[in-house]
């Protein structure tokens, strides 16, 4: 329809650290150090908006025994993935363009230190939003 938004493409890059490496040390590498050096190269390549999950080891085996034990989902699974980025971008073509862009490629010299790129996960769809207020925040955080 006419004057109607275009949907939004959400990519999510699902990511484990290198063994050696401790947790603590990959998220205040990934979430405090590396942001401010790609943001910038994101912006410049129409990204709309970046966000991290940050998924602590002890979330995902306390999350594993809720599903099994608590809510009966047996078969059910808690990724492993220490950490999942998420672009929304206009067009496939502005993740190709920015992974294209000779600073990206210098930054990921340095992630390929600390990301097991041997092993990983895409997530690739439309998010559609049910539901968005600060009361669903803070009694999240409560």
């Amino acid at each position: 329809m006419a004057g109607e938004t275009p949907q939004l493409l959400k990519f999510d890059i699902c990511v484990y650290r290198k063994s050696d490496i401790p947790f603590e040390d990959f998220i205040k590498w990934a979430t405090v150090e590396y942001p401010p050096r790609t943001v910038p190269i994101m912006k410049k390549h129409g990204i709309v908006q970046f966000a991290q999950t940050v998924t602590p080891p002890e979330l995902r085996e306390a999350y594993r025994n809720v599903l099994k034990n608590d809510l009966g989902r047996l078969e059910w699974t808690v990724s492993d993935y220490d950490l999942v980025l998420s672009y929304w971008l206009r067009s496939p073509n502005d993740l190709v363009a920015l992974t294209q862009d000779p600073e990206w490629i210098e930054l990921e010299k340095d992630a390929r230190a600390r990301i097991n790129f041997s092993i990983g996960h895409f997530v690739i769809g439309h998010e559609i939003v049910q539901l968005t207020s600060s009361d669903a925040r803070v009694a999240a955080t409560a």
